[in-house]
């Protein structure tokens, strides 16, 4: 019986596991969406209870369909959100997400704070907004919490009765500025996991849960990092000089450099050793296309298939795709998404072209930012995730770019690059650089070069939307 890795991606708005064999190869995948709650405007949290419920379920499903021997279960997901759990590991409330904005008042208040000049962006999903919020609004709650984790250590917490950090995510509060703030505040961080080295095996899958699951116990568990550097690691871009864009339900993009560069509106966390990753995050992406699917009251899949249809053409409408604000590259929490340029004539797969495009135009703005900063321009960018998919998209991303794409066909890459990580942890690549050579090789990515007359018309068009957004912007807060 051939070994594999037991992957999973606890995103905001699905849990997506899959088998992965030894050489890094897709076996098998299944999805299991989850859906927000917004009990009061700004509050966007989700019952964590049924992450592990979800969990359970898919995990049966998959390994008793594909007769594998586990060797190895490894953990990755969303980082920002956040749930507080007892000592026993059961929850206390609701998850808090990434989008929630209970904290944005509190956000402002520290990012003015003299002491935090240099800590880099502070918005409403910083640990430190976060903690604050709970500690002055939810103090018997936080005084009945063991742990507050995010969702990857929520499961390795099920699984081995042991939670942890890897260092990409600890960064955030790692600055003995910050530190120094949240002990002034009295912020109980010690309600934090400790902090793991990258791959680190936190535990053994305890005869508890391994009963709920149909495994035999003992097997390691994995807590990889962040989804989104997983997704870099699966695209072999984790190396200095290569770029790339995570297209799931955020966005996210950035720059691989061999230096931490401070650039105003972008984030520099360490990204492995001797390596920074220079963008970060947007607060919308694939979720802009769930937002118009309910304004306009058609399927998702019904917007993609009549965007594609739809001609491309220079006095198309414009979106800037912000329903619930932004953050990087520019802070503006207050912005919200908007269309011009709109006629009797206009249909909603005009509106969904227009949604796409300002999504390709955030990828060049934010990849602009840092490549003008390192002083190099990336050969191609690397560009996964489930909007990648959807071929209007990814040539709307090179036309936007001007350059070659290497297209990652496989939706769910960051369940590669953390089997990548149990892999590794479990002895089977020497290190991670072999790791990442060997998922590239399994991925066969597909490069796509634009179209020189989509280029043109692309430019004149970014030119348009980018004077627009100008507009709205002040200038303070462009840079901020």
């Amino acid at each position: 019986m051939r070994v594999a890795v037991l992957a999973a991606d606890l995103g905001g708005s699905a849990l997506k596991l899959g088998l992965v064999d030894d050489r890094g190869r897709p076996i098998a995948a299944a999805v299991c969406p989850l859906a927000d709650s917004r009990p009061a405007p700004g509050l966007v949290e989700q019952d964590a209870g049924l992450w592990w419920t979800a969990f359970v379920a898919l995990a049966r499903e998959l390994c008793a369909a594909n007769g594998r021997a586990i060797e190895a279960i490894a953990l990755t997901g969303a980082t920002r959100s956040e749930v507080l759990v007892d000592d026993e590991g059961r929850t206390l409330a609701p998850a808090i997400m990434f989008r929630d904005q209970r904290a944005a008042g509190l956000a402002e208040s520290l990012a003015a704070d003299p002491a935090l000049a240099a800590a880099g962006p502070i918005d409403a999903s910083h640990p430190l907004a976060r903690l604050l919020w709970l500690h002055r609004h939810a103090p018997a709650l936080l005084s009945r919490a063991s742990l507050l984790v995010e969702p990857a250590a929520f499961l390795a917490l099920r699984l081995t009765g042991t939670a942890a950090r890897d260092p990409l995510v600890a960064h955030r509060l790692a600055d003995p500025a910050v530190r120094a703030v949240a002990e002034r505040l009295e912020l109980p961080l010690r309600l934090l996991p400790p902090v793991r080295p990258i791959g680190s095996v936190v535990g053994a899958l305890r005869a508890e849960s391994a009963r709920a699951l149909g495994l035999a116990p003992g097997i390691p568990v994995v807590v990889a990092p962040m989804d989104a550097w997983c997704a870099t690691l699966a695209m072999a871009a984790v190396a200095p000089g290569r770029a790339y864009a995570s297209a799931g339900s955020s966005l996210v993009a950035g720059l691989v450099v061999d230096r931490p560069i401070a650039v105003p509106g972008l984030l520099a966390p360490p990204w492995g050793e001797g390596l920074w990753h220079l963008g970060g995050p947007s607060r919308t992406g694939g979720a802009a296309l769930d937002w118009l699917a309910r304004l306009t009251g058609a399927t998702i899949e019904t917007l993609l298939a009549s965007a594609e249809a739809t001609a491309e053409r220079d006095d198309a409408p414009y979106c800037h795709p912000w329903p619930e604000g932004e953050r990087l590259p520019f802070r503006a929490p207050w912005l919200r998404a908007r269309f011009w340029g709109l006629g009797a004539e206009t249909t909603a797969a005009d509106l969904a072209r227009a949604v796409l495009e300002g999504l390709t135009f955030w990828i060049r703005l934010t990849l602009e930012r840092a490549e003008e900063a390192e002083g190099v321009r990336a050969e191609a960018l690397r560009l996964a995730g489930g909007l990648a998919g959807t071929a209007v998209f990814a040539r709307g991303v090179a036309a936007a770019l001007g350059r070659d794409l290497l297209l990652f066909p496989a939706r769910e890459t960051a369940l590669s690059g953390a089997a990548g990580v149990g892999l590794r942890a479990i002895g089977r690549f020497a290190d991670l650089d072999a790791a990442q050579e060997a998922l590239l090789a399994a991925a066969a990515p597909v490069r796509i070069e634009p179209e020189p007359c989509a280029v043109e018309r692309a430019e004149r068009r970014f030119r348009r939307w980018k004077e627009e957004l100008d507009r709205l912007l002040p200038r303070e807060d462009e840079r901020a």
